[in-house]
């Protein structure tokens, strides 16, 4: 029964994220406020979701992968704090309940089950963050929050790349 359970989590998360890449892509803003609010959202949910693969994962990939997701996002959420308040935007301080849902699939997870669905979130949510990103950076306001995006692009192009190499072919 517990590894139904942890199989319908792992379904309904990998089931949420495919979704939620479709949708992000119909509403990417161009506004500040709406940008700075999803990637508010986007890199909590990165943050908590590398908190939680170091402390499930197994394969010293995920880990590695996990630690820099830490790291990158950590910096990324200060740079973006401050582009925030160099345009006078506030930005969002809790996940939206897609998020959360996301995030409790995840941590209903162990063992073998946890790392490829951790990946999987994450090739969904580094897809989602490279087109948001990218739409900003060439169609946003210019200031603090556009000169972000267009800094901040290419590491997010290479997140996505290195968590599409760990997922096979």
């Amino acid at each position: 029964m517990k590894s139904l359970n942890l199989n319908l989590a792992a379904t309904l998360l990998l089931l949420s994220s495919l979704g939620t890449g479709f949708a992000q892509q119909e509403k990417l803003p161009v506004d500040a406020q709406g940008f700075a609010r999803q990637v508010a959202i986007s890199n909590l949910f990165e943050l908590k979701a590398a908190e939680l693969a170091w402390q499930r994962g197994r394969g010293k990939q995920v880990l590695d992968f996990a630690e820099r997701m830490r790291a990158d996002h950590a910096r990324a959420g200060k740079e973006l704090a401050e582009a925030a308040r160099k345009d006078g935007v506030q930005l969002a301080d809790t996940l939206d309940k897609e998020s959360e849902e996301k995030l409790a699939a995840l941590s209903a997870l162990q063992g073998g089950d946890f790392d490829p669905a951790y990946l999987s979130s994450q090739v969904t949510a580094h897809e989602s963050a490279v087109e948001l990103f990218r739409n900003y950076a060439e169609h946003g306001q210019a200031g603090a929050l556009k000169a972000f995006a267009e800094a901040t692009y290419p590491t997010l192009r290479t997140h996505l790349i290195q968590v599409q190499s760990l997922t096979g072919p």
